[in-house]
């Protein structure tokens, strides 16, 4: 009796030290022993991504808390990748770094801090449309382990796909409020939205494709209640505004500079759908080597069309149908081979899908509209299954694939060249292994010139000449949009990407003089930066006034 009552007066607390508690143990057997199972010889996102952690702390060191450019990649050479992969959510394991822990330290702790807020705004999101703490507590376990979240963190070290996951349960209890409940809501989906914009490039557009499911399966209700779409655009409005910091500089890069990203992808969509024998076969094991759903998922798939239509309440049924509908889409039975040559196919992988997939399925199971789970005893076991799950799974993949078990200090080696297979962020025509090889200083590729003292901090490059008549100069870094030699002294042409020489800086300098080069923000970058900012001052002011009014 005494024991139930410290359970009750101090559950809040105790949820939190459980929820610490699975962030760690549910990454412990490939994360936190010591060693850290890397995959560090094969392709996947987990270089790339400490480069961008290692980046933004190096810039913060020099004094710039904003870069535009990486400048770790390439051995300096930089690397665009902060226009298109927000740094917004690595800052807690940039000031990691800048406390001294060690790349890995800092990244490990990174994904323990990312288990835990997920744990947190999943069962926030859930406890807000339910007002059931103990079903709310299941969905936190049952989403925040499910298995291709899993398979994001100890296989593919997807961070901005982890970083999705924070915010998507926020986006779905909005898209709730906004089609099934209360509209005036709205907030939350654009709370969501930006968080999930400034995590990853392409879950919006994953997103975009669910909302507009719902919106089908809704259109006799906005057909009668049409202030739904006119919370809809509030949403898409205010989400807009506050992501144009983001936005903007993306589409302007991408207005001044030809990418692999959009001229020279190296897959297209229909090569990458599942097959239904892999898909099952992968999620019957529960293997975090290969992409799938994982066991719980599959058998609530499984589960869904046998029971579908004892769901009473709406939203559960919508969301369990269109779950069904986005795992037929990413197999082969969906035609993906239409859509090679369009945008959706910048999407890459089709089992992408898997993470609305996840979300949605955790919230049937948690939802509970059968009543399986009615003792509190039997989601307990639940929740103990979900982690034992993934435990379990993580010993096999360690087991099966030891040499990948790296020891914290050879993860510590970085790898300056590791830009991500796809290498998006590349001018069109570079070749990655001719920038490895490229040496880094001044090149004169035509006339004459001597070039001396060369330094370079950060995006700045300075170096002397003298005696040059007309010498065309390659400079060593890539030439993205925004950087200048306006504060050069003596004859200095305007600097260019030389597109023949893999997009390096190219400038032609006449007599003595000194080449001083810099990154410089550009005017989209600040006005649109102003603008996000000023608008999230101007919402937070307004939601403050209305709820002091009320």
């Amino acid at each position: 009796m005494i024991m139930k009552k410290l359970i009750v007066q101090h559950k809040r607390l105790l949820t939190l030290l459980l929820f610490l508690a699975a962030s760690l143990i549910s990454i412990y057997l490939t994360e936190l022993n010591g060693h850290i199972w890397s995959f560090l010889t094969m392709s996947n996102d987990g270089r790339f991504h400490i480069m961008r952690i290692e980046g933004l702390a190096q810039a913060m060191r020099q004094g710039n808390l904003t870069p535009i450019v990486n400048m770790s990649f390439l051995g300096g050479l930089g690397y665009i990748s902060n226009v298109f992969y927000s740094n917004l959510w690595l800052y807690p394991a940039a000031v990691l770094r800048l406390m001294g822990l060690t790349i890995t330290q800092a990244f490990v702790s990174f994904y323990v801090l990312l288990n835990f807020v997920t744990f947190l705004t999943s069962f926030g999101a859930f406890y807000k449309a339910s007002q059931r703490y103990d079903k709310s507590l299941l969905f936190s376990f049952v989403y925040t382990l499910s298995t291709y979240r899993i398979f994001d963190m100890v296989r593919r070290f997807d961070v901005g796909e982890l970083s999705t996951f924070v915010f998507l349960p926020i986006v779905v209890l909005g898209v709730y409020e906004i089609f099934y409940n209360n509209h005036h809501q709205w907030i939350y989906l654009t709370i969501g939205m930006v968080g999930v914009i400034y995590s990853h490039a392409l879950s919006p557009v994953l997103i975009g494709i669910f909302i507009v499911l719902v919106m089908i399966f809704r259109i006799k209700t906005l057909v009668k209640e049409p202030q739904r779409i006119l919370a809809l655009f509030y949403a898409g409005v205010s989400s807009l505004m506050l992501s144009l910091a983001y936005f903007m500089p993306m589409l302007e890069q991408m207005r001044h500079t030809q990418f692999k990203l959009t001229n020279a992808p190296l897959i297209n969509v229909s090569q990458t759908e599942m097959s239904w024998p892999d898909l099952l076969n992968w999620s019957v094991h529960n293997d975090l080597y290969k992409q799938n759903i994982g066991l719980i998922m599959l058998v609530t798939a499984i589960t869904i069309p046998l029971i579908i239509w004892k769901i009473k309440n709406v939203a559960i049924r919508d969301f369990a149908i269109i779950g069904e509908l986005l795992l037929v889409m990413t197999t082969n039975i969906f035609p993906w081979k239409f859509f090679d040559k369009t945008p959706l196919n910048m999407i890459q992988f089709p089992w992408r899908f898997y993470m609305i997939v996840s979300i949605l399925f955790a919230i049937v199971i948690a939802a509970d509209p059968l009543g399986i789970f009615s003792g509190n005893w039997k989601k307990v076991l639940m929740i103990l299954f979900a982690l034992g799950l993934v435990m379990n799974s993580e010993r096999i993949l360690v087991q099966q694939y030891p040499r990948e078990d790296d020891a914290y200090t050879q993860f510590n080696h970085l790898d300056v060249d590791s830009i991500g297979s796809g290498q998006e962020y590349l001018p069109k025509n570079a070749s990655l292994t001719a920038l490895i090889k490229a040496p880094h200083a001044p090149q004169v590729l035509s006339g004459q010139a001597k070039i001396s003292n060369f330094s370079q901090v950060g995006s700045k490059v300075t170096f002397h000449f003298q005696a040059a008549q007309n010498a065309k100069v390659s400079v060593p870094i890539i030439c993205y949009y925004g950087y200048s030699a306006k504060d050069s002294t003596g004859q200095v042409s305007k600097l260019r990407m030389d597109k023949n020489n893999n997009g390096l800086g190219q400038i032609i300098v006449n007599g003595k003089g000194v080449v001083r080069i810099d990154y410089e923000k550009t005017p989209v970058q600040r006005i649109s930066k102003v603008i996000s900012l000023a608008s999230l001052f101007l919402g937070l002011m307004y939601f403050a006034r209305k709820k002091f009014k009320k």
